[in-house]
């Protein structure tokens, strides 16, 4: 009879962590025929080289800025999500679907990881969970195949079992969680900073120094040897040169960078993580609503006032005025989110509100101050703790009921599938426009050349064509140039060198986008807008295709 009682109470133990990872893999999985896209290319062409030569994982070459460079100069994070990449392509293949399929995995980790993490913290933890889960900051990211979701798996799991090793002075999960540590970093480098962030929580925590310390020796010695065999290697240690890399390519630099690289950090943080927003009736109070309508007024302006945009909005009154509302909302629910985090502090001043609000601040400085550019990416990290904390906060309202809580979740989540949705449309873009592009104009006896990268130059040399280099052009006559607008490292070309010869458009979602100059949004990188998605008019990216004179 007992042991029927324990095992009927672990199975209903196993039923709430299972439910938050086939939630998470049923609304991803949506997605799994999604083109390649911006980064995801540098990821597969890694692990193909992997499958040649394992040890040699960035040595080759590759066109990525307008000319030729090695992929230990192009490639700022670690080599682990490739060679998890190499292991399933080289099994099942390397198509979309495959690889979509593969990184639904690390996906659910992250969501049962932060479900045996909150509840360490709140009452409901697979609220806090789909809280943190169902914001377009983790949905759209996960549609990718880029290192950042399997860094965040490692990163939960590596705080969860440091923190039950610390409680229970159990040195198994104190190892294990080092052994986390060590993969969070070599999957994405950011992960590094687990070590000073548990090293924080640890001291206010046992009050003191103790053996705990020496498993953070494994990563550090690990991630050394890491950096001293990229060194040997490629000429460069990998960690450093990423170091550098973010504060010498920063373009946001100068008179008056840190106001605007603070509303952005607020934009973005309030947007990835627009659940918090939903669930604000509920935490109905004067003092509440007086804030939130003085913060939505400013962070309407505020793009303007400190010329976020960079002439990004054309003059369209009807665009401009979505912009500022969509701005105001993301903006004053940024703020919201790191008050809250302060408040948990504040309120309870221990070791484990400690490490949720260095987990959220931490986060949200890297993103806005020290990485090369904010993006949607860089927030992904916080997104679990912001879920724990808004589920702390709604716990502490009265008589409330399952139903009350369900609902704002919905709103955040139908909101975050439609952003998947745009950014899967975006996507489509490149890969329907390079198969469109090379069934007009490729010739045998010539070479199709084209500019831009991301998902575009993946597409289009897997169908034979060249990257141009501007350092090298090595065109021939009456030989093919495509331009596409919506892109990067892209040059106007001389109109002695060129004539056009036709413009081809492909339209993505028409309402909503993650990466659209003209709305404001700019999901991967805040150069194409301040806010990290937007509604707004969405006119078809252009295509120039010019014929060499």
């Amino acid at each position: 009879m007992i042991k029927s009682q324990s095992t009927l109470e672990y199975k209903q133990g196993l039923k709430q962590p299972i439910i938050v990872g086939v939630v998470t893999v049923l609304c991803l999985s949506l997605f799994v025929n999604k083109a390649f896209h911006l980064d995801d290319p540098l990821f597969i062409w890694t692990a193909k080289q992997i499958n040649s030569h394992p040890a040699d994982f960035y040595g080759f070459d590759l066109n990525w800025y307008g000319y030729v460079s090695r992929m230990s100069e192009v490639s700022q994070n670690p080599p682990l999500s490739c060679y998890y990449i190499a292991i399933v392509g080289a099994i099942f293949g390397y198509s979309e679907v495959v690889l979509h399929i593969a990184f639904l995995l690390p996906a659910a980790a992250v969501a049962i990881g932060t479900f045996f993490l909150a509840k360490r913290f709140c009452a409901n933890p697979a609220l806090a969970v789909f809280a943190g889960v169902l914001t377009p900051g983790f949905l759209v990211s996960s549609t990718n195949i880029m290192c950042d979701t399997m860094m965040l798996a490692f990163w939960v799991w590596a705080i969860y079992f440091w923190i039950t090793g610390i409680e229970q002075n159990k040195k198994n999960n104190l190892f294990w969680s080092a052994i986390l540590i060590t993969l969070s970093a070599l999957t994405k480098y950011f992960g590094v900073s687990l070590l000073p962030l548990l090293f924080v929580y640890t001291i206010f925590k046992k009050r003191g120094i103790g053996i705990w310390v020496l498993f953070f020796v494994i990563p550090i010695l690990i991630l050394a040897g890491y950096q001293w065999y990229t060194l040997a290697m490629y000429g460069r240690g990998l960690i450093s040169n990423a170091a550098q890399y973010a504060i010498r390519v920063n373009p946001s630099i100068g008179p008056g960078w840190f106001a605007r690289a603070t509303s952005t950090g607020i934009y973005f943080t309030g947007g990835c993580i627009i659940s918090v927003l939903f669930f604000l009736p509920l935490l109905k109070s004067k003092r509440n609503s007086t804030a939130f309508v003085i913060l939505l007024v400013l962070f309407m302006l505020m793009p303007f006032l400190l010329n976020l945009t960079l002439n990004h909005l054309k003059d369209d009154p009807v665009v401009k005025i979505g912009f500022m509302i969509q701005a105001g909302l993301m903006g004053a629910t940024g703020v919201l989110i790191l008050y809250f985090a302060a408040v948990e502090l504040w309120k309870f001043r221990n070791a484990e509100m400690l490490l949720l609000a260095l987990w959220i601040f931490g986060t949200f400085v890297f993103a806005s101050y020290v990485n090369w550019t904010v993006n949607s990416r860089s927030i992904l990290p916080m997104i679990p703790a912001v879920g724990i904390v808004l589920m702390r906060q709604i716990e502490l309202i009265p008589n409330l009921g399952i139903k009350l809580k369900l609902l704002p979740l919905l709103g955040s989540a139908i909101l975050s599938l439609v952003f998947c949705a745009a950014d899967y449309s975006w996507a489509g873009v490149s890969r329907n426009a390079a198969a469109s592009i090379t069934k007009n104009f490729y010739e045998s006896n010539k070479t199709l050349w084209f500019e831009g990268h991301w998902g575009f130059q993946y597409y289009m040399q897997a169908m034979g064509n060249r990257p141009f280099d501007f350092q090298k052009p090595l065109v021939g006559q009456n030989e093919i140039i495509v331009i596409p607008a919506n892109n990067t490292n892209i040059e106007l070309l001389p109109e002695n060198l060129v004539a056009p010869l036709e413009l081809m458009t492909f339209q993505s979602m028409e309402f909503a986008a993650t990466m659209n100059m003209r709305i404001g949004a700019g999901f991967y990188t805040s150069m194409w807008g301040p806010l990290p998605f937007a509604f707004g008019p969405i006119v078809p990216d252009n295509f120039y295709v010019y014929i060499v004179k």
